[in-house]
């Protein structure tokens, strides 16, 4: 299952964005255009992020961010992956920039398939090796074979 999702995995090399609120934009904007949820699914499920932000950041420290939602309208679990060298503030629980972002949109009626995602994410996000790898991959195609290869070790 992580192997499909990394495959069909969206990729931003830099954020355009400088603040949280453009960062999650940009982000539903490359899980729209892969082909996660129609346009029609689009509003509620950025009202639904900015409110799950609201409750409390999903900045889990080491510079990493993991938005995520579900909803009735997206048609398969999707990941998009994205960097910010510059940082975004986020307001992450170690109060450091966040300089990468996985957004995890999933249907409603997935919810395992969505935790075993963000459980993988996670183990990601606490892995130094591979947060460094991913700031200096050279382009989107790097990025992605960094995945597929951590994919790979499980």
């Amino acid at each position: 299952m992580i192997r499909d999702l990394v495959q069909r995995a969206a990729v931003i090399g830099e954020l355009e964005a400088g603040t949280k609120e453009a960062a999650l934009k940009e982000l539903l904007d490359a899980a729209e255009a892969a082909g996660a949820f129609p346009k029609s699914a689009r509003k509620a499920l950025g009202k639904r992020l900015s409110e799950r932000e609201k409750i409390g950041s999903t900045g889990l420290g080491n510079s990493v961010a993991v938005p995520h939602v579900k909803g009735d309208g997206v048609d398969r679990i999707t990941l998009v992956l994205a960097r910010s060298h510059p940082g975004i503030e986020w307001q992450a629980i170690d109060g450091r920039p966040v300089h990468v972002a996985f957004l995890l949109v999933s249907p409603s009626d997935e919810p395992e398939g969505h935790l075993q995602c963000l459980r993988w994410i996670a183990g990601l996000a606490r892995n130094a090796d591979f947060r460094r790898f991913l700031l200096d991959a050279d382009g989107d195609d790097a990025i992605r074979d960094l995945l597929v290869e951590m994919a790979d070790k499980g």
